[in-house]
């Protein structure tokens, strides 16, 4: 093997390398994506946060059987009272909302990916399924 080929190994070599891990990364990056605007976010692994998007949509995790009071929630982050107080008294539609109930199909994903990742917080029963709730204002 002359210094030229061995120079052309190296460099086949690192470029195998580093191809490897930029795939590693991306295998390992799950995002959730907004319904609204398509924009990327991380993973939430705080369930009891209110999150925002940069359209102004919010989005939270919560278990299947909280999900009314989820969105309640987000109404408080998305309205002033004032606002709400009308919002709830007039029967007409102030907001979208999306529930995504395959959630812990996603936070199963991205433990096995990065098992120094996300755990589920202990205050959660594990046998509760998870569901990611987004709320829009439509104006």
């Amino acid at each position: 093997m002359t210094i030229h080929d061995d120079a052309k190994m190296r460099n086949l070599l690192r470029v195998a390398c580093s191809k490897s891990r930029s795939e590693r990364r991306l295998m390992q990056t799950h995002i959730i994506v907004c319904p609204f605007c398509e924009n990327g976010h991380p993973v939430p692994t705080d369930f009891d946060s209110i999150h925002r998007c940069s359209c102004g949509a919010c989005y939270k995790v919560c278990g299947n059987h909280a999900l009314e009071n989820s969105v309640g929630d987000i109404a408080d982050e998305l309205w002033s009272p004032e606002e709400l107080d009308f919002v709830r008294s007039i029967p007409v539609d102030f907001c979208n909302i999306i529930i995504e109930k395959d959630f812990d199909r996603l936070l199963d994903l991205k433990h096995m990916s990065d098992p120094n990742g996300i755990e589920r917080f202990c205050k959660y029963d594990i046998n509760i399924h998870l569901s990611l709730v987004w709320v829009k204002r439509l104006f």
